[in-house]
């Protein structure tokens, strides 16, 4: 008797004893499994969040298949000799908001700087320049960057910047050449039809050079650096908004 008492106490211990780590083992691999479910549909709930919200909810102007007309004031930055003004006008076409075909006919005038007479004093072997008259250049315009910005005050001015690169001819006191260049700009829309915008554009070209003293002549790559600022008008003044 004393055994079979003392068999089912041994029995009622062990069950106490295993009893709490069995079920404590389902219930905490349960509970891990719960937490790894519970973060892995928060992190999707959250890369989802991430690639929807964009820092422009809507853009307020759109270019898409409307033309624009540019009249524009340029001058050059890069030649201490010989300081380039002129105006003109630019007409572009947008078949993609992001992508624009553009023609630009520029008139120049030169004005001779006091670093010209100081060198042809100091010396005789200045060659002399064929300044340029005026250019008609052709180009592509692709804008990767659309932004918002505000300054000083509360309001919001939208804007993009672009790259500019194309071919086309200028036109010196020597005829006309051949010509290349590419640059960057700058759009702020300031309503639905009406852009203020500014460029930089790096203009190459081959030139031909005559020497005064020797009579020799020889030909170089010239670049022109011009600065561009130019007042743009949209046509159609309005446009059918499409989530870009």
């Amino acid at each position: 008797m004393r055994s079979i008492i003392y068999m089912a106490s041994l029995a009622f211990v062990f069950s106490l004893v295993c009893s709490p780590a069995v079920l404590a083992g389902p219930d905490k691999e349960s509970k891990a499994k719960h937490l790894k479910d519970v973060d892995r549909s928060s992190k999707k709930k959250v890369e989802v969040r991430e690639d929807r919200i964009k820092s422009v909810q809507r853009k307020v102007f759109l270019k898409r298949h409307r033309w624009e007309m540019a009249p524009a004031i340029t001058l050059s930055l890069n030649d201490a000799f010989y300081q380039k003004m002129g105006g003109g006008a630019g007409l572009a076409f947008y078949p993609a908001d992001s992508l624009g075909i553009g023609l630009q006919a520029m008139y120049v005038g030169t004005v001779q700087t006091d670093m010209v007479g100081y060198f042809q004093q100091a010396n005789q072997a200045l060659p002399k320049v064929s300044n340029i008259r005026f250019w008609i250049l052709g180009d592509l315009m692709w804008s990767p960057i659309y932004g918002k910005l505000s300054f000083v005050t509360d309001e919001i001015v939208h804007f993009d910047a672009y790259l500019i690169a194309g071919f086309g001819m200028v036109y010196t006191e020597t005829g006309a050449k051949f010509a290349t260049n590419f640059g960057i700009g700058l759009r702020y829309f300031l309503n639905s039809w009406l852009v203020f915008k500014l460029e930089v554009r790096d203009l190459l070209y081959t030139e031909t050079f005559r020497m005064d003293v020797q009579r020799t002549e020889f030909s170089d790559i010239q670049n022109h650096v011009m600065l561009s600022a130019a007042v743009s008008f949209f046509l159609p003044v309005d446009f059918d908004y499409e989530y870009q």
